[in-house]
């Protein structure tokens, strides 16, 4: 889980670094390695194609695990408080509880609340929209504001983050083409620095979709879509994301997160129905109009049966 952009803010108002300048994803420049759209599609066209968040894969962790610390400290002041009334201490404990409960627990529950509040209550994704006729990004912030600025105007790059991570970042930069003012961030992570050259593949399904001519390609590797435009995810269907985390670790592993995931999914199911979905603004939409016909519309009714 890698909250960069949700909890801590990206470092802007700051130059480019050199690893990021030696890490540059180019446009215009194709790589030798095979699109992978990382099951992250709302929807495509030949328009525009819409694309999930990185915080949408782990959407519920934080609330389940603001919600469980909430309960076990609340739980353990009142136990304390409980036992002393039975055997008959509470008169001399209570100072004691009173400053447990103001020192330790109302803290703790701030942090809690600080932290339910930056999953649930919020919006069920934060979607990138492509467009690749205009030629722009449009980003939804996780303020609920949008952020539009020209393709060509972004500078991509695999960028690192806390505890070894990488992801595929785009930085909008000031009129010097140095500073950072802005960035924001596509779905896929990199565990480390050696896995980080996996990133390029989903650049590559990004970048092949707003630059190639024939689209045909790239329609044929996104065979799966999210069934969440202008709706939220079903409890199955979330917990079907959620488990295919785990396809490719090994059994002992995957059964231990399993176990961790049977405790904290409830997180998701709260998060994602106390949240709004997004809406792109009206002038966003105008620019992003299917036109009747199109061979490369794909969005959710073109899944299987249940997965819609």
């Amino acid at each position: 889980m890698e909250y960069t952009g949700l909890i801590r803010k990206y470092p802007i108002n700051r130059f480019l670094t050199d690893q990021e300048r030696e890490r540059q994803l180019r446009r215009g420049e194709r790589l030798d390695v095979e699109p992978a759209y990382q099951l992250s599609m709302i929807r495509m066209s030949s328009t525009y194609v819409e694309l999930v968040d990185k915080f949408f894969e782990w959407k519920g962790f934080l609330t389940a695990f603001a919600i469980v610390v909430a309960v076990m400290f609340v739980a353990g002041i009142s136990a304390m408080g409980v036992s002393s009334i039975i055997d008959g201490s509470i008169h001399e404990f209570w100072p004691h509880l009173v400053g447990m409960f103001l020192v330790l627990v109302v803290p703790i529950l701030f942090v809690a609340q600080w932290m339910f509040r930056k999953d649930a209550f919020t919006y069920t994704h934060y979607p990138i929209r492509l467009n690749r006729k205009t030629r722009m990004v449009h980003v939804f912030r996780v303020d609920g504001t949008v952020l539009s600025v020209p393709w060509g105007d972004v500078f991509f790059c695999i960028g690192s983050l806390p505890q070894s991570n990488y992801e595929i970042q785009g930085h909008v930069l000031d009129t010097d083409g140095k500073t950072v003012r802005e960035t924001f961030s596509f779905c896929d992570i990199a565990g480390s620095w050696k896995e980080s050259e996996s990133l390029k593949h989903y650049w590559e399904f990004v970048r092949r979709y707003m630059e190639d001519v024939d689209l045909g390609p790239i329609h044929v590797h996104a065979r799966y879509v999210l069934p969440i435009a202008n709706k939220r995810e079903s409890f199955m269907q979330g917990w079907d994301r959620s488990l295919s985390m785990f396809g490719a670790l090994p059994f002992p592993l995957k059964l231990g997160l399993l176990a961790i995931y049977v405790v904290t999914y409830p997180g998701r199911w709260i998060a994602m129905t106390t949240s709004k979905l997004p809406v792109w603004p009206e002038e966003v939409e105008a620019t992003c109009l299917i036109e009747p016909g199109d061979p490369y519309v794909r969005d959710a009714r073109d899944n299987p049966v249940g997965l819609r």
